[in-house]
């Protein structure tokens, strides 16, 4: 009997003991987040020649640049770690092996991230031939974490016309060391997932920091335009915000049960085709 006692006894030290390192591990690809709250779109020009107009549904939508600011569409469900390389396909993380996030699949629908779609144009008459638009982000807060940290492993993920994506890292912190191995092997630093044929590979994460294509009206040249934009076009933009589960801090000790809010600004200038655009 008192061995049978000292047994039962040593099955549970050693089950709460389990329970303590599982529950102070630091875990990325988590499984259950926040929603995101979203906020507008807002558009303006640094030139009183230029109207930077955007809307809802393009066409003859387009708002007095007065007014112009369009809501962005709500998010139904809560972020989740996804991993893209182009925006067009994005995957996550099916099962873990030891901690390590090995199999992955492609998203189905948008539920893990948010997206939706705006328009913009670049209205002006009477410029020089060659003239155009070079498009930044407006030097308003584009997210802000409400609780904790999630703009730490969050992207912006911004297309034009689908042209190539952009995509803008929202914090240059980079504190964890992130679990992810496709297949057994463990990905580099600086490297995100890319899905094509049935594959899932590291890719180069293609993403640029958001200070160097923030402006404003007092800032020195030298910042990178997001696009640049024909006069009188109109542009379809496809806007994606979610977080990249490859980056070092996408761990539920950071960002895990952590709410935003996401409000996008756009900031236009004009510029000729000498200026090198």
């Amino acid at each position: 009997m008192k061995k049978n006692l000292m047994a039962l006894w040593g099955l549970c030290v050693a089950a709460i003991i389990t329970a303590l390192v599982l529950t102070s591990a630091t875990f990325a690809w988590f499984t259950a987040n926040r929603e995101v709250g979203t906020d507008r779109v807002t558009a303006r020009a640094g030139s009183n020649e230029l109207d930077l107009e955007v809307s809802q549904n393009g066409g003859e939508d387009f708002r007095a640049a007065a007014n112009n600011e369009v809501p962005l569409k709500a998010q139904t469900a809560p972020l989740m770690p996804v991993s893209t390389a182009d925006l067009k396909s994005f995957v996550y993380n099916s099962r873990t092996v030891d901690d390590f996030a090995e199999d992955f699949l492609p998203t189905q629908d948008e539920s893990f991230y948010y997206h939706d779609t705006i328009y913009l144009r670049a209205k002006a008459e009477g410029m020089p031939s060659g003239t155009k638009v070079a498009l930044y982000l407006d030097k308003t807060p584009i997210v802000e974490a409400l609780e904790g940290e999630l703009i730490t492993a969050a992207r912006l993920g911004l297309t034009f016309d689908e042209a190539s994506p952009v995509i803008i890292a929202l914090s240059d912190v980079n504190e964890g060391t992130g679990n992810t191995r496709p297949g057994g092997v463990a990905i580099g630093d600086g490297q995100v997932l890319s899905y094509n044929s049935g594959n899932v590979t590291a890719a180069k994460d293609p993403a640029i920091s958001l200070t160097d294509v923030q402006i404003s009206p007092n800032d020195t040249p030298g910042k990178q335009p997001i696009a640049t934009l024909e006069l009188n076009h109109i542009y379809a933009v496809d806007i994606f915000f979610y977080l990249e589960g490859c980056d070092p801090d996408c761990t539920s000790e950071k960002v895990a049960m952590d709410s935003a809010a996401l409000t996008l600004a756009f900031y236009g200038m004009m510029v000729s085709e000498e200026a090198g655009l």
